[in-house]
């Protein structure tokens, strides 16, 4: 871990050079607020007990040393000194706007890319092994989807398994489902139709985060799952066609869910950036949007880009397409990758589940040794 070199007092600030020459500006009233004592940070639930208003607006170190790898601040208003580990300031040595999410790695695909490299993880391990789960989160964070394989093809192990990762969200299909080709809900998904890419939860404000998908049993023909990349589809269309990419940026598309005693609305771009300009969502679901109207020439503009997107969504060369068959149980990212289902004749009984975008979230910082962020 780099270290610090030297500490200098600064009028508003304490200006800590680390040993790689890096030189970072602490404002006194942030280094108070994030102080590690007992009294400032709860020992045990990690909030803040500072009540940060009641701190004088004239806040000054008057001494700050390193000392036992933590730095050691002394104020000009008397109170207790500051104790702040040097591996937590060098943790925000960098001066930028805050991100929530889990940075992890990311691999974009198409069809050949990941036929080649098909994400695998075995139900043993998943079940058994901590190591197993973050082998299972991991992939599926890199590529968008990973298989379990030899998972039982029972509802009960399936959802032991989605509980790996955390609790099951509950929506107007309830936590765990399973369905068949019946219309028991008012949702394609429950007939044998040909479901084109697409993502789920276009009419919920928070989408789901992942999917766990189990084709229990198969007796027929056709039904493969697709999978397509969104992220690799934004990517073409920002450096092949940047109107479209900015359109489909910007503009708030509605999805609705109309049925089962529901009528379920939102809105957000197709391709919806954080505060940092990142790519975090992909969310598009032909079939749920709901009607909007735009004027003329943006509404134009509109399906110039939608016309493109999804084009490359069905283009054979971007997807994966699978039977999936007992035993394979898929987990996907709801908010990069779509997922689709071919028609099919037969018998086909699947069940599933939803986890939250958080809870993911929070798996993966326990599993990176990353849970706590103060």
């Amino acid at each position: 871990m780099t270290s610090i070199s030297s500490l200098q007092l600064g009028h508003s600030s304490l200006e800590a050079t680390w040993t790689d020459d890096v030189v970072t500006r602490y404002p006194w009233i942030w280094l108070r607020d994030h102080a590690h004592d007992a009294d400032t940070l709860h020992p045990v639930t990690q909030q803040r007990q500072l009540f940060t208003a009641s701190l004088p607006v004239d806040l000054l170190g008057t001494a700050a040393s390193v000392a036992d790898d933590s730095v050691v601040v002394s104020w000009n208003d008397a109170a207790p000194d500051s104790v702040l580990p040097v591996s937590f300031l060098s943790a925000h040595r960098h001066a930028g706007q805050p991100r929530a999410a889990v940075d992890t790695r990311i691999t974009p695909w198409d069809a050949a890319y990941i036929e080649a490299n098909l994400p695998t993880v075995a139900y043993g391990a998943v079940m058994g092994t901590d190591e197993g789960v973050a082998e299972w989160l991991g992939k599926t964070a890199e590529f968008g989807f990973c298989l379990a394989v030899d998972t039982p093809p029972d509802a009960v192990a399936t959802e032991a398994l989605l509980r790996r990762i955390g609790y099951v969200r509950e929506t107007i299909f309830g936590g765990m489902w399973e369905f068949t080709a019946d219309l028991t809900k008012a949702d394609t998904a429950y007939t044998n139709l040909e479901l084109r890419p697409h993502t789920d939860g276009t009419y919920s404000h928070d989408a789901p985060g992942v999917q766990l998908l189990h084709c229990m049993h198969f007796e027929g023909t056709g039904g493969e799952s697709t999978m397509v990349d969104a992220f690799e589809i934004a990517r073409r269309l920002e450096a092949t066609a940047p109107d479209h990419f900015a359109t489909l940026s910007t503009v708030h598309v509605p999805g609705q869910y109309i049925g089962d005693g529901s009528h379920l609305m939102a809105a957000r771009p197709i391709l919806r950036h954080d505060h940092t300009a990142r790519l975090v969502q992909v969310s598009f679901n032909n079939y749920d949007r709901a009607p909007f109207l735009l004027e003329e020439h943006e509404m134009i503009a509109f399906y110039d880009a939608l016309r493109a997107f999804d084009t490359l969504a069905n283009d054979p060369s971007l997807q994966w397409r699978h039977v999936l068959a007992p035993g394979e149980a898929l987990l996907f990212d709801n908010w990069r990758v779509l997922h689709g289902r071919c028609a099919y004749t037969g018998v086909r009984r699947v069940c599933g589940g939803y986890v939250n975008r958080e809870d993911v979230e929070s798996r993966l910082r326990q599993l990176g040794g990353k849970a706590r962020l103060m």
